[in-house]
């Protein structure tokens, strides 16, 4: 008996040292890679650096905000301890505040440096007020309205806007809403007269092309991104991805609600 017990306990010494050994080892298998980030900032002709901007990237999945340190006289940032993932981001600069046109996809190996280069392109000040009127509305209930339908033409799918207010562009998603009408699409064709059009700003009149018949006096809102909602309420601008290394994909990815919203102006 006296030459069993310390076997005994010795094997659950063993038992009890490889838990321990194990579980830190399971744990740090189970971290994401960490890798960084060096870029730089310019502006809007791509080619001049911007000095003293900081870059904030926000993590999608888990909504971690990553901030870079202020850009030097060459425009170059960096950030370190990154995790992969997809991000929107923003950029504050001595001229304010920049949201993105676009988002970012990374995916970094334990301590590697993704590379990019960004380019900020100021709104004009209509635009501005536009999309600040539109961010208020939307930080609110999710959907702001932008235009009321003048007039309908079931033929061709295009309706005349009075607008109301804000900016419609294209790739936008919408709402469009009456006493008989309630949907949801994507902006694929705007019109000024004739021609077409990139946007449609609050003092302007235009036409939309719609799926689904709409009435006159229907009102149309525009839907708040819920994926990609923007760092700054009040931006002086954009900011775009205009070149990166293969640990960075922008402009090609694309985050889309698969189904649509429920409409808040249901019972």
């Amino acid at each position: 008996m006296k030459g069993w017990v310390p076997r005994k306990l010795c094997f659950g010494c063993i038992i009890g040292l490889a838990f321990l050994i194990t579980v830190p080892l399971a744990t740090l298998a189970e971290r994401p890679s960490m890798g960084n980030i060096i870029g730089f900032v310019y502006a809007k002709d791509g080619t001049t650096p911007l000095e003293g901007a900081t870059v904030k990237f926000k993590n999608l999945a888990s909504s971690s905000i990553y901030e870079s340190s202020k850009t030097d006289g060459y425009g170059i940032f960096k950030i370190q301890g990154v995790e992969s993932g997809v991000y929107t981001y923003g950029v504050v600069t001595n001229q304010g505040d920049f949201n993105a046109s676009n988002i970012v996809g990374l995916k970094v190996s334990e301590n590697e440096t993704a590379k990019m280069s960004i380019a900020i392109q100021p709104f004009s000040r209509d635009e501005a007020a536009a999309v600040t009127e539109i961010y208020k509305d939307q930080d609110k209930s999710g959907e702001s309205l932008v235009a009321m339908v003048a007039d309908f033409d079931a033929a061709t799918g295009m309706a005349q806007l009075q607008m109301v207010k804000g900016l419609l562009r294209v790739s936008d998603k919408i709402h469009a809403r009456g006493q008989s009408t309630d949907f949801y699409q994507e902006v694929g064709v705007l019109k000024i007269g004739d021609s077409s059009a990139q946007q449609i700003l609050g003092s302007q009149a235009g036409a939309i092309k719609l799926d689904r018949n709409v009435e006159k006096g229907d009102r149309v809102y525009l839907v708040q991104n819920k994926k990609i909602f923007p760092f700054f309420l009040a931006p002086a601008g954009i900011a775009a991805v205009v070149a990166g290394n293969s640990a960075i994909t922008y402009g090609v990815v694309k985050i889309t609600d698969k189904s649509e919203p429920v409409s808040a102006f249901k019972n």
